[in-house]
């Protein structure tokens, strides 16, 4: 349970501290998240709070250095979502933030770092819902009953909020059913603003949801470490037999790479019998594939008693062949961005073979050295690094510009526009930059897209949806306005010049 014992300056509890703060935390949710979304300046002034509060409730313990550190990480990501506005950051940035909750409350518990086994995250993970239910039970049972209503207006409010969606509902049926009811019922709406009502509900829900991760940081709630069973033995005959044909599998496996890797486009034509662009489609994702079951299976027969003499040089082995397996995979990931150009899904996939390798590289320096502390925290600790970086590197203006620097030097016109629409803003001064060096066709179809999507009507005048990107992109359109618009007036006359004469037809499509 939440330690009782420890008082505020002005002697109440902890957990009657945490209500004032979730009302408030449930407030700001409200007016600064939920109706202007999560790219924007409101989400991180409201992690901010958020870790304002737990930080104030949770002063008088000791708090470990690691804690502090996520709450960095989570500020970290936070900002990166209010920088930043290209879409696939937004689940990147939020898997950062439950890495951070989920390591803060493993470390809660006072767990050492090396402590944290590879299914402590997992099972942590899945059981977050049922902890945070715990924890508001306990809480709300530590609350000071001089803070809460009296049992009458208890009872008031909770009748209130069980006959509230029932009224809504039959409210909505009659008036539906007859015009009469309608009316009154829209005469009602403008005394009783519906609005106000869903301002109500959110802040409420918010609020419960305030306090739940408040009663969270307050009390220690047990992950429940998971112990791997010891039953299962392997002995020396096993560990020769599963160990020994998987290497031997790799090892023919990277012979046949090799003439590959080192031997160049024709080396590839010849022997495989496919083109290079259907070699590097091929086979990229499958290697992905293999990297990270090797690296699940020697995890699990690592926590085996298994014959350590014959499983680690053999297991070193194959985290070699493993890690050359996976610069095969680079090159073939290389030759299809050549071909093809870069999206964010092959940039995605970049950032998954590197965490993976780190994974196998800290494998071998920790759980083959025979200290398998401190690997499941600095393989997930590494991700969540590789995340923050991608997010501060501007992928999506990457992106862009690998694209189009391949279709100039090339020479090839065709350039996927729709793509680099649903970019978003963080390519908006790419293009713009490249703009005069592209061809009039593509020049014309951006120019329009850029014009009406970044509109003055259409630009954010709350603060709460600032976005640092989204205002670069803003003042790099209006900055190049007249020469977008002269671009499409441009072509608009050719098309009035040269087809309007020629069909005798009206303008179907200028670009």
């Amino acid at each position: 349970m939440i330690d009782t014992d420890i008082k505020s300056s002005t002697g109440i509890s902890r957990a009657s501290l945490a209500v004032p703060l979730a009302v408030g935390l449930g407030v700001a949710a409200d007016q600064l998240i939920l109706r202007q979304g999560l790219t924007g300046v409101g989400f991180l002034c409201w992690m901010v709070i958020l870790l304002a509060s737990v930080h104030f409730l949770v002063r008088s313990e000791k708090e470990s250095r690691w804690q502090i550190y996520w709450s960095v990480f989570a500020l970290a990501a936070a900002f990166l979502l209010s920088y930043r506005a290209t879409p696939v950051l937004v689940p990147m940035m939020l898997l950062v933030l439950l890495g951070c909750g989920v390591n803060w409350l493993l470390q809660h518990r006072a767990i050492n770092s090396r402590s944290i086994s590879v299914l402590d995250y997992p099972w942590t993970t899945l059981r977050l819902p049922l902890l945070f239910l715990l924890s508001l039970r306990y809480a709300a049972g530590d609350v000071d009953p001089a803070l809460l209503p009296r049992s009458r207006v208890r009872g008031v409010i909770k009748g209130l909020l069980l006959a509230a969606p029932m009224l809504l509902v039959f409210a909505l049926l009659f008036a539906s059913a007859d015009a009469r009811f309608d009316g009154y019922l829209s005469t009602v709406s403008q005394v009783f603003s519906f609005m106000a009502v869903e301002h109500l509900i959110t802040m409420t829900l918010m609020s419960i949801v305030a306090f739940g991760l408040l009663a969270m940081a307050l009390h220690k709630p047990d992950p429940g470490q998971v112990e791997v069973s010891q039953t299962l033995s392997l002995g020396r005959e096993e560990t020769l037999i599963i160990m020994g044909s998987l290497v031997l599998l790799f090892l023919v496996f990277v012979v046949l790479q090799a003439g590959y890797l080192f031997g160049g486009q024709s080396i590839i034509e010849q022997t495989s019998g496919l083109t290079l662009a259907e070699y590097a489609r091929r086979g990229f994702f499958e290697m992905l594939v293999v990297a990270g079951l090797t690296l699940m299976l020697l995890l699990a027969m690592s926590g085996l008693r298994c014959d350590l003499r014959y499983y680690r040089p053999l297991a070193a082995i194959m985290v070699l062949l493993v890690l050359i397996i996976m610069i095969s995979a680079l090159q073939r990931l290389l030759l299809y961005v050549d071909a093809f150009g870069l999206t964010m899904d092959r940039l995605l996939a970049l950032g998954v073979m590197l965490w993976l390798a780190g994974s196998l590289v800290g494998f071998v320096m920790t759980v083959l050295r025979g200290c398998p502390q401190g690997f499941a925290f600095g393989s997930v600790v590494f991700g969540m690094i590789l995340l923050l970086v991608a997010g501060f590197m501007n992928p999506a203006a990457w992106v862009a510009k690998t694209n189009l620097e391949r279709a100039l030097v090339s020479g090839d016109n065709q350039i996927d526009v729709t793509y680099l629409r649903r970019l978003g803003a963080d390519a908006v001064p790419v293009v713009l930059t490249m703009f005069d060096d592209l061809p009039d066709q593509v020049q014309c179809e951006l120019g329009r897209f850029l014009t009406e999507a970044w509109s003055v009507e259409q630009s954010a005048t709350d603060w709460r949806q600032w976005n640092a990107s989204r205002v670069a992109a803003q003042r790099q359109v209006d900055l190049n306005r007249d020469k977008l618009r002269r671009v499409f007036d441009q072509q608009l006359d050719e098309f009035m010049t040269s087809v309007i004469p020629r069909q005798g037809v009206g303008i179907f499509k200028v670009c």
